[in-house]
């Protein structure tokens, strides 16, 4: 006869996985922001020039000289 936690312990675990998962994702839906940042993130430019102004932007505020 198997014991009470040899069937408890995985289905509690599989339940809570499922749960927080559940929980993420209301989050992400009720929330406009996140689902905008994403959008957003996931664009890629849509032309070889649009690529080279924000890699020149990226660089001159990575490497811009120090402010006094």
């Amino acid at each position: 006869m198997p014991h009470f936690l040899d069937w408890f312990v995985p289905v509690y675990l599989v339940i809570s996985v499922l749960i927080l998962v559940g929980f993420g994702a209301c989050i992400y839906y009720f929330e406009p922001g996140l689902q905008e940042a994403h959008k957003w993130r996931m664009q890629r430019p849509l032309v070889d020039r649009d690529l080279r102004k924000t890699l020149m932007v990226r660089d001159n505020l990575a490497f811009g000289g120090p402010e006094v």
